[in-house]
Parts: structure tokens; sequence; C-alpha cells
């Protein structure tokens, strides 16, 4: 049996005196009024109201119960009225699961600019490495690349993941382009985890990479020293292709595009999952991002 069966209907007796109206209040009847109360008498053992045929009036250990129930029940009200906030306001916490391979930099941005909008939100990031690790019930949202999976989450596609061949200018100068994909056997490359280059219409070409990490970050640093060619997103390496640090190829061949996925769990949303999800959508336009574009990336982020 619930504690708090019995509490509201007390309640409602002393607050409109009698049985019947605190019925009608309830939309029970006298009856039920009357048959509740008694039971959470007998359940505590102690007598809470002294009923006469003109009036009823509260004993001592029923004004002590009854003021410390109406301080939970206004405290409950206050609760209801915080949390129903969630469902009307863009407030509370917002937890994100971001790749720390590839998307955290970049991703980093947008969440930071979407707080400026929404100061009511508490942004709380956290980076992940292997996608296979992730406790999707741990996150509100999740930010995913690729072929998802089949599950019972729920998914919306924002944006692309744009990779794109880049390297030093000195290594360029030095070694040239690759003009097709089977030229990068011909060239120092450096890859992730798997020592494959991927590019659009399922292209792979597995490499004897030079370096080999599984962060883009990483990977970023070793492109710039001029050790060899990578294929890294532009979001990525948008400041250093701004700055002249490293230059890309621009040849159609040599993008690679993964879908970006928000994914969150089934049920009801709060207003802030939903303001973030829209704001991903509206702030990326569904836009395969490219080199030329880096400049203005650099700038917004």
């Amino acid at each position: 049996m619930s504690s708090w069966r019995g509490i509201e209907e007390f309640l409602a007796v002393v607050e409109h005196g009698s049985f019947t109206a605190a019925g009608d209040q309830l939309g029970v009847s006298k009856s039920f009024i009357s048959k509740t109360v008694h039971e959470l008498e007998e359940r505590l053992g102690v007598q809470l109201l002294v009923r006469t045929t003109r009036r009823l009036s509260l004993t001592g250990a029923g004004e002590s119960f009854h003021r410390e129930c109406a301080q939970l029940q206004h405290r409950l009200s206050e609760v209801e009225k915080q949390i129903a906030r969630y469902s009307t306001e863009p407030v509370g916490r917002l937890r994100i699961g971001l790749s720390d391979i590839f998307g955290s930099d970049y991703m980093s941005g947008l969440l930071a600019a979407f707080s400026v909008e929404h100061p009511g939100i508490v942004i709380e990031p956290i980076a992940y490495l292997n996608e296979n690790e992730i406790v999707q019930e741990s996150f509100d949202i999740v930010i995913r690349y690729g072929t998802l999976p089949n599950s019972s989450l729920r998914a919306r596609t924002f944006g692309y993941l744009s990779y794109c061949l880049c390297a030093s200018p000195a290594y360029v100068a030095a070694r040239g382009w690759p003009k097709a994909p089977g030229d990068l056997l011909a060239h120092d490359c450096l890859t992730d985890r798997s020592t494959s280059i991927t590019f659009n219409d399922n292209i792979c070409v597995r490499v004897n990479p030079r370096w080999i990490s599984n962060s883009g970050i990483a990977l970023r640093s070793a492109v710039r020293k001029g050790l060899g060619i990578a294929s890294l997103p532009v979001t990525v390496i948008r400041q250093d292709l701004a700055d002249g640090k490293l230059i890309a190829l621009e040849e159609e061949w040599s993008f690679y595009d993964k879908d970006c996925w928000v994914v969150y769990s089934p049920g009801i949303i709060s207003v802030a999952t939903r303001a973030f999800i829209d704001y991903l959508v509206r702030r990326t336009s569904r836009v395969k991002v490219r080199p030329d574009m880096a400049a203005s990336l650099a700038a917004r982020y």
C-alpha cells in the first residue's frame, strides 16, 4: 500500500471542513473519503480527527500530522512545477556523448554556440573513443557517424562528417598529389587503426601506413610535420587549411562523406533535447563540407 494513501483525502477534509466537501473536491464519494481516512488512522495507530454530528476537529496528533503533510504537499506541488518546466522550456542538464576520434573539436564549438542561445541549459559533453563501448542510456544524446545499427533508439541525421585528403605544403611540393585512389600506395600515408583510406562510392584502399593513430588530433599533428598524406575531416583541419599550414586535394573522387546522426532514447524527450536537435539541423543544413569552406568554418567555431 502506498504510504501516501489517505493523506491527500485527510488534507482535503481538513481544508474543506467535511467529508462531503472533500469528496466533491477530489471527485469521489463521501464514503470513500471516510473509509480512506479511517484506514490511514489505522495504519498510523492514532486518531487524527474527532468526528461529531456537527463538526470535525483535529486531535493533537492530527494537528502535528496535518502540519507536516501540508508542508510535504506544498513541496510536492513546487517540485511538479519545476519538473513541468522541462516540457515547456529549454532548461536542465543535457549530457551529450561526442566522438573523441574525429568529432569532439568541431562539435564542442557547436555546443558552445548553442549554450550562448540557451543559458538555462547545463551542457555536459563527454568524449568517447569507441562507439561500441558507449552506453546510450547514460546520455540524453549521442553523436554518431556512418551507418547506424538497427535498434529501438531514435535518430535524426543532421549533416556530414566530410573527409578530405590533406598534407603539408612541403610534402605536396616534394611528392605531389595522387591522381586516383590507387596512387596512395606510392605515398607515405597516415591512417587510423584500420590502416585503410575510404572514399565515397564504397572505395577503400588498404595502405602500408607510416603513422597510425585512433586520434584525429594526433594524425593532424603528424600531417603538419610533413610525415605524409591523411584523410581527415575538414572540420578537424579547418583552421590549418585557413592558415595555410595544410592544403587539401580538391578532386571530387578524394572526398568521403559520413552521415552524422543525433541519437536519443525513445519516449518523451525534453524541450532542451528537442532544441539541441533542431539547432544542429539548422546550423549544419545537411551540407557536405569541402576544403573551400574551411575559412568560414574556422571563423564560426
